[in-house]
């Protein structure tokens, strides 16, 4: 473990006073805060809380109410939507609601500043449907009087909570905690639509506004924390054996902390200078339009909490950090926090591979498998998640894909980058297999294709995360098929445009929520083409894209032609002119070839962006053609002094979201050939299976 000389902690601490200066530029915008003071009781998984919100009305509607999620009260009972939910997913669910494992929060008081009771004004609510009575993870307090547009509220809250054994993504084993959606917090209020706070889904992740945070964590001192934002303060009291941990985070929206005796603290930094190279920054700076000085880096303060037992892979998880920050930064933007903070979870608290605004949770194993990119594609994954739901935070509820989808592109581009194709994991009861079978390497790019094409005509992508038909078909729409849906794009709109468009986006919406339409609109405008067609048909409706191949017939044409060839009109109806037609003199064989193109599924592209069909005939040469897609199928005609040897529509794969690629080529090498086409779809299928049962032991 490594400690932070004075010095460097001065600097430290002038670096995070900087960073809240600049996060706080639009100050005026920001309408929340909290101070909390919590402590944890692990001998009976308890937590005793009191929290103050101070809330501000930046809207022009007088607001009657204000809505809290209570997230914990969905491992309440077998009714809350949660329970519900999983009972209907079988094999695919994520979590069992047990009885030894019950998790809940109960408010004790809630009072304004000046003394007033609203508890007697609280009441749990179903703002979801299907309409569910018995849920209690959404709190509606009526106020006083409406709070008036500037108006500002406190609300002082004493709270206790019990700790889920292991709910998804926080709970408890033994004495190692992962706390996460810990505290009574309020909904985003929308001007004109009300308070968007919605029950806890099995299928959704969170939407909250951006706040203020200082927390103070209590534990017994044998314990070693880690929080969101910045650590500012420990205090040990020897007498109890307990130490309080102070932390600040500004303009993030959501904290998330951790506690284990098995922690091994570390911290490194991340120096730009030495990360990134001068012609790295140009290259990077040339495709986006902008000067190497926009684009520099600042300095990060990586802390890892990593279990004692994965000790030895330290060095491994800050290798994937670095390659996260500097990636991230260079293609969106620079990351703006001093700081962090890197989880090893917990041992089977149910908390790996989660987010939380400056930290993180990866996952890792004693025993890894060669050439699987665990614990690193996690590590990016989490980490990038910092930016694509920790600063461009649009509503997980509602459009997942906008976090999870960009997210899953965003995590592929690095992986490939940094390390390049990475072996699928295949594992029993947490035993790798790979030893035993060996599974290809592939780009993330490739498995998301896989993965998600099964799925591409059962739900739309953007759909409410709680009305896909299953947890398969969330997972694979809003991660795996916007990821493949990206990556088209990118290759219909080219590096430069693609890299732009990102970029822009990212940093035109960092600390607000945008919506799908926002992404549309920036698309639109660094594109400089109206592409609401392509969200139309592979984000907004469930189509399945499938162009192929129909037939491929070729034949020698003949020297002569049989039948009547008369020249009409003629002076003798009845005389026969002609009984055979030869063909012009030649010396050469010439085939006739015919190949049929078909578009399978419903989904078309525009016009504008036509597939392209390459054929190669056996003399070498080599013709291309064109489709629109826009009708049902086409036929292409050829007169080759050679027979075709191979046909492929769509060679460059721009079109990933394409969901059967068994169709699209021919080769005349043989039987041999057209079976390994044939049957592609099997091993598609096999391999889905394979990483759908690997995901869930």
């Amino acid at each position: 473990m490594e400690k932070i000389r004075p010095a460097v902690k001065s600097f430290f601490i002038f670096l995070a006073i900087l960073s809240f200066i600049i996060l706080t530029g639009r100050a005026q915008e920001r309408r929340l805060s909290y101070e909390i003071k919590v402590e944890l009781f692990p001998e009976t998984a308890m937590l005793h809380g009191q929290e103050t919100i101070v809330w501000t009305n930046t809207t022009g509607d007088y607001i009657p109410d204000i809505h809290f999620h209570l997230y914990w009260n969905a491992f309440k009972n077998e009714l809350s939507t949660l329970a519900r939910e999983a009972r209907r997913e079988k094999m695919f669910s994520r979590y069992r609601a047990g009885k030894d494992g019950r998790g809940w929060i109960k408010i004790n008081s809630l009072t304004t500043a000046t003394g007033k009771d609203l508890l007697p004004a609280a009441s749990f609510i179903s703002p979801d449907e299907p309409h569910n009575p018995h849920d209690q993870t959404v709190l509606r307090v009526a106020l006083p009087e409406p709070l008036a547009p500037g108006e500002t509220i406190a609300l002082n809250i004493d709270f206790q909570a019990k700790v889920p054994r292991n709910g998804l993504r926080t709970g408890y084993f033994k004495d190692g905690f992962f706390i996460a959606q810990w505290f009574p917090k309020p909904g985003v209020y929308e001007e004109g639509r009300g308070w968007n706070c919605h029950e806890y889904h099995l299928n959704s992740e969170f939407f909250a506004d951006f706040a203020d945070f200082r927390v103070e964590i209590t534990v017994p001192s044998r314990m070693v924390a880690g929080a969101c934002g910045q650590e500012i303060e420990k205090k040990e009291d020897t007498a109890s054996g307990k130490t309080t941990y102070t932390y600040v985070g500004k303009n993030i929206h959501d904290f998330a902390w951790t506690a284990s005796p098995r922690f091994i603290k570390v911290e490194r930094w991340f120096r730009a200078a030495e990360e990134v190279t001068p012609e790295e920054y140009q290259k990077m700076a040339e495709i986006l339009g902008l000067t190497p000085e926009e684009i520099k880096l600042p300095d990060v303060l990586m802390i890892l909490l990593i279990e004692k037992q994965h000790e030895k892979q330290i060095e491994r998880h800050f290798k994937a950090l670095r390659a996260a920050i500097k990636y991230y930064g260079l293609w969106y933007g620079p990351y703006p926090y001093p700081t962090v903070t890197m989880v090893d979870p917990p041992f089977r608290t149910g908390s790996g591979g989660m987010e939380y605004p400056t930290l993180f949770t990866a996952g890792t194993s004693v025993i890894l498998e060669k050439d699987v990119l665990s614990p690193e594609q996690v590590i990016v994954h989490e980490f990038g998640h910092g930016y694509w739901y920790g600063m461009v935070a649009n509503n997980e509820f509602e459009e997942a894909w906008l976090d999870e989808g960009i997210n899953t592109y965003s995590t592929g581009k690095v992986t490939d980058l940094a390390y390049g194709p990475g072996r699928l994991p295949v594992r029993f009861k947490g035993i790798p297999l790979n030893w035993l079978i060996k599974t290809p390497a592939v780009y993330d790019w490739q498995l998301g294709r896989i993965v998600s094409s099964p799925v591409a005509a059962l739900d739309p992508i953007v759909t409410e995360s709680w009305k896909f038909y299953n947890s398969m078909s969330y997972s694979a729409n809003v991660y795996y098929r916007a990821s493949t849906a990206l990556h088209t794009l990118e290759r219909l709109l080219g590096e430069k445009t693609w890299s732009r468009i990102m970029r822009t986006y990212h940093m035109r919406y960092r600390f607000r929520h945008p919506k799908t339409e926002d992404f549309i609109r920036v698309v639109n405008e660094i594109s400089g083409r109206d592409m609401r067609w392509f969200f139309e048909e592979f984000f907004f409706s469930a189509k399945d894209f499938d162009c192929g191949l129909a037939s491929v017939e070729t034949r020698l044409k003949p020297e002569r032609y049989n039948g009547i060839f008369d020249d009409l009109p003629t002076k003798n109806p009845g005389q026969v002119k002609q009984l055979q037609k030869k063909n012009s003199s030649r010396k050469e064989k010439i085939y006739e070839t015919a190949i049929t193109l078909r578009r399978y599924g419903q989904a078309k592209p525009s016009p504008e962006f036509p597939l392209k069909l390459k054929v190669e005939f056996e003399d070498g040469s080599v013709e291309w053609r064109e489709w629109d897609a826009q009708t049902r199928w086409v036929r292409f005609e050829f007169e080759k002094p050679a027979r075709v040897k191979t046909a492929c529509l769509d060679p460059e794969a721009v079109w990933l979201v394409d969901t059967n690629l068994a169709n699209n080529s021919y080769s005349s090498a043989g039987p041999g050939v057209r079976l390994a086409a044939a049957t592609s779809r099997i091993l598609q299928l096999a391999q889905n299976i394979l990483l759908t049962i690997s995901g869930l032991l």
